[in-house]
């Protein structure tokens, strides 16, 4: 069988404020993040960017390829290196603008995953601005969407809106309400749906996606997580008190966590939704216990660090 994980989408530059109002270049980028918690957990994954050949795009060659991930997908190119300014709050919390016309990350072309058509992963994973930003946005959907209606492997999404962007809610509902019907686990935060939907419940949308067939997670932050599944079972967790230094990171940790979980039951690849449905609720809750202490673990450390499979065994 099919173990890889391929995770496609952005490696970009965070510059994260500091205290002192100077701000401080850090490699970043969702799908780039999920990439090194899923590597530190031992999972086979393959990570699919687009890197500059600048300065910044050296600096995250230099960051990804010391973890155990495969490159192979990754393409070099002399467009600039995209840049994400990260502001925290008092909570530790960050939000973000961004500088992206003409960079790096977005150019993917028709026919560039054409070996992921031909060789199929038993998960692929997208999310975040790569799923926004033409035209390389409509080659990853329309990859997600070959690979799950061929049944060929699971398709996770993170959507990870970015009001910073500037894009009309209307637009991006219109988006995301099409791209959740290529997924079979879904991951939101309260946040991206209270400002898709700002009229409505998070947990209503949730409900309203899981009925459509899909493995619901919405992430709340120091308030936990809740998985509403196509059965009507919701399986809630609570998340692990830390000493909170900022959040980081935590979410992409936290996805793979949860993706690692469904790997080690055998929940991952060809007949994914059957395999989904086979996944009892406590299984799920020991899954989504794990992806909670993952993701508070990276949110006790600096930028996103997420602990390692042996970090979890030593620790407590």
């Amino acid at each position: 069988m099919n173990h890889r994980i391929v995770v496609i989408g952005e490696a970009l530059i965070d510059l994260i404020e500091q205290a002192d109002g100077r701000y401080q270049a850090k490699p970043g980028g969702a799908p780039a993040n999920v990439s090194i918690a899923l590597a530190r957990l031992g999972v086979n994954v393959w990570f699919a960017g687009r890197l500059s050949d600048d300065r910044f795009g050296e600096k995250l060659w230099n960051w990804l390829s010391p973890e155990i991930i495969n490159l192979s997908l990754v393409e070099r190119t002399a467009e600039p290196t995209s840049l994400a300014v990260a502001s925290l709050d008092e909570q530790g919390k960050a939000s973000y603008s961004f500088y992206l016309t003409g960079t790096a990350d977005w150019g993917w072309e028709s026919g560039s995953f054409s070996t992921l058509e031909s060789d199929p992963p038993a998960a692929l994973v997208i999310g975040s601005v790569a799923t926004v930003i033409e035209p390389g946005a409509s080659v990853i959907e329309e990859l997600a969407a070959s690979l799950y209606a061929e049944d060929v492997s699971t398709v996770a999404i993170d959507f990870n809106i970015r009001p910073g962007l500037g894009f009309e809610r209307e637009r991006e509902c219109e988006r995301v309400e099409r791209q959740v019907k290529r997924a079979h686990v879904v991951k939101a935060s309260d946040d991206d749906l209270d400002w898709l939907y700002p009229d409505r419940a998070a947990d209503d949308t949730a409900r309203q996606w899981a009925r459509a067939g899909h493995e619901v997670i919405v992430t709340r932050g120091a308030a936990g997580a809740t998985l509403f599944r196509p059965s009507g079972d919701t399986v809630s967790v609570e998340a692990p008190k830390i000493e909170l230094v900022d959040t980081v990171g935590a979410g992409d940790s936290f996805l793979a966590a949860t993706l690692f979980g469904l790997q080690a039951r055998g929940a991952l690849g060809a007949g994914a939704q059957d395999r989904l449905n086979a996944v009892a609720v406590d299984e799920w809750r020991e899954i989504l216990t794990l992806a909670a202490r993952v993701g508070a673990i990276t949110c006790s450390r600096a930028g996103c660090n997420p602990p390692t499979l042996a970090e979890l065994e030593l620790a407590p």
